[in-house]
């Protein structure tokens, strides 16, 4: 194989891989800040405050079944708790385009912040989602981390998150579970729309 072709070969690999229609994944490391506690700490279980009920789910796989039901709508789509105990989603997350997303923004809140959780049925697009509010005394408690691309209609601060998941009902109560396993309190449940 000459060098000119081998040149052609590697030039072609990587323009394929960089017009492939896959959105980028940058794992939960990147929901971190500078001079913050190691980022590869998620999910830890110090974030547990209350244990769970005699039958009941544990925190893991609460955390997993919350993951699975965000990844089941979009296999790039995340759910995690991050090092410094918030309740992240990656992913379509208050907003609707999902041509362009590129998964580099993850919107955060501390349990202990949210108000309520909603189960939002959309008999459109027949994807349902749940929105966790801010309490009135933390108001825009939900933040974004990353890098924010043209398609972002809000700030990088807001009053809630929405985030499309399945089965949305079953979701929403896992989340307020997971809440209170956080040492958080859902303050109304919400209605399902």
């Amino acid at each position: 194989m000459s060098t000119k072709s081998a040149i052609a070969l590697v030039a072609t690999t990587i323009l394929a891989a960089a017009c492939a229609p896959v959105p980028q994944y940058f794992g939960p490391h990147q929901a971190w800040v500078p001079d913050a506690p190691d980022p590869a700490a998620i999910n830890s279980v110090e974030f547990a405050k209350r244990p769970p009920p005699p039958g009941s789910p544990g925190y893991l796989e609460t955390i997993r079944y919350i993951d699975n039901g965000v990844k089941y709508i979009d296999q790039y789509a995340e759910f995690f708790v991050s090092f410094d105990g918030e309740i992240c989603f990656r992913g379509l997350v208050n907003r609707q385009q999902a041509v362009f997303e590129n998964y580099q923004s993850y919107w955060c809140m501390y349990p202990t912040a949210v108000h309520n959780v909603e189960a939002l049925q959309n008999n459109v697009s027949y994807v349902n989602s749940v929105r966790l509010w801010c309490a009135l005394d933390s108001p825009q408690c939900a933040r974004r981390f990353g890098l924010p691309t043209f398609l972002d209609e809000g700030g990088p601060i807001q009053n809630a998150i929405t985030a499309q998941t399945t089965p949305y009902q079953q979701q929403r109560e896992a989340i307020q579970y997971l809440i209170y396993l956080m040492g958080g309190n859902v303050r109304t449940s919400g209605m399902a729309r």
